[in-house]
């Protein structure tokens, strides 16, 4: 049932995310806004995300999963219903950052809640379910939104689609009221002491292994970021789909995401159960998908539709498949009760570079007024990250601990040297 929870929790997430990039042909015509207005709007979702990411893992540490996570859908509803105020782009930015506050909750909270109740070789099986939300909002978002805009314009697509959070919300305290056990499970058990309050950041980014997860998602979470917010644009301008068309297609690459997901969870337990050590299956996946994620780049040089969804589906499938083995490093490596921060400061780089890739389209969109430079730019990506993020990892086991507690980092050693 948490784990149901969570999944709906990180759809929503989506959905709410998903909205503007959806609308965006209706939104830039009504606002008149160039590629690098609209780059400007997105990043101001983004840049907002960084800084909250690394915050929300830290409230998440010191609040529980409970009650983090409760304060985060709830804000992050109330935001996207607000931005059917927006009055033009300024406004428009102004309320997609509220919402990033919010939203930047989610994904620490899902792996913090893996890491606490979650066996070891179910960890990735885990994460993929949950981390399914993601491509599962993205995919229902097209025809849910298009649906709703048609019988109550754009504004009232946002309210419809933010007021699902509260309804999650409701029910989650309802789960949390009927396991009154989560609370003390929460906050990292009966064994949790003192010093388990120190895992600060200061401590975790002296570890290779804290810069390895950064890295990572740094260089390769900005081929997501693209595929969920300038697809429908992509197909819009280049295809000459209408928002209609656009309904009817662009769930697709989401849907194969979220089959990735689950084949990847999957794939990881049996390779375990098989005799495969975590750092062998980790390693394994994520050169999987650096080696194949690449082939997105054909949708730039083909002119069908049906060759177009073909080649991004096949490269969000690989990437879904990076992006999974990825999100299981912090509970492989750290403790518990540092997860959240570790998946915050992750969850700052995949932001920060997805800042930086957001506007680099933008500006180069209004300037070559072509999709292939830039499909060209994001396929190397992945493989960059690969070969830094492997070499920073070394080994991928538990990080090395003073006198064998649990909840001790030593400071002293750096356990992928």
């Amino acid at each position: 049932m948490l784990i149901a929870l969570l999944l709906g929790a990180t759809t929503i997430n989506y959905i709410d995310r998903q909205v503007l990039s959806v609308l965006a042909p209706t939104l830039r015509d009504e606002f008149s806004l160039s590629n690098s207005q609209y780059a400007a709007i997105l990043n101001a979702f983004m840049v907002t995300y960084a800084v909250s990411f690394p915050l929300m893992g830290v409230l998440l540490d010191r609040l529980g999963v409970g009650r983090g996570l409760s304060l985060a859908v709830g804000w992050w509803s109330l935001a996207g219903m607000a931005t059917a105020l927006s009055a033009g782009p300024v406004s428009m930015g102004f309320f997609r950052s509220l919402l990033a506050v919010g939203e930047a909750g989610a994904w620490p909270g899902f792996a913090k809640s893996v890491s606490i109740w979650a066996p070891a070789r179910w960890r990735t099986f885990a994460m993929g379910v949950c981390n399914s939300g993601s491509s599962m909002g993205a995919m229902l978002a097209p025809p849910l939104v298009v649906f709703v805009s048609k019988l109550y314009g754009w504004r009232g697509a946002f309210v419809v689609t933010g007021a699902l959070g509260l309804v999650w919300v409701v029910l989650f305290q309802w789960f949390r009221r009927s396991h009154p056990q989560m609370a003390l499970e929460d906050r990292g058990g009966p064994a949790r002491t003192v010093a388990d309050d120190r895992l600060g950041w200061r401590r975790l980014i002296r570890y290779r292994k804290t810069w390895a997860i950064f890295v990572c998602r740094f260089l390769a979470d900005p081929i997501w970021y693209f595929y969920v917010f300038w697809i429908p644009e992509f197909l819009a301008r280049e295809r000459g789909l209408d928002l209609t068309a656009i309904g009817a297609v662009a769930w697709i690459p989401f849907l194969v995401a979220d089959v990735s997901n689950f084949t990847t969870g999957y794939l990881a337990l049996r390779l375990e159960r098989a005799g495969w050590g975590v750092n062998r299956t980790r390693k394994a996946l994520m050169l999987l998908g650096a080696v194949g994620s690449p082939i997105g780049v054909a949708a730039a040089y083909t002119t069908s539709l049906f060759w177009t969804v073909t080649f991004i589906s096949v490269a969000i499938f690989l990437w879904m498949s990076w992006s999974v083995t990825v999100h299981t490093l912090a509970a492989d490596c750290f403790p518990s009760q540092a997860v959240g921060s570790v998946y915050g400061l992750g969850g700052m780089g995949s932001t920060l570079g997805s800042v930086i890739s957001t506007w680099l389209v933008g500006r180069t969109l209004d300037l070559t007024h072509s999709y292939t430079p830039v499909f060209l730019g994001l396929g190397l990506l992945m493989p960059a990250a690969f070969v830094i993020g492997a070499t920073l990892l070394g080994r991928i086991e538990p990080v090395t601990l003073d006198g064998g507690s649990p909840g001790r980092i030593s400071a002293a050693q750096d356990p992928a040297g």
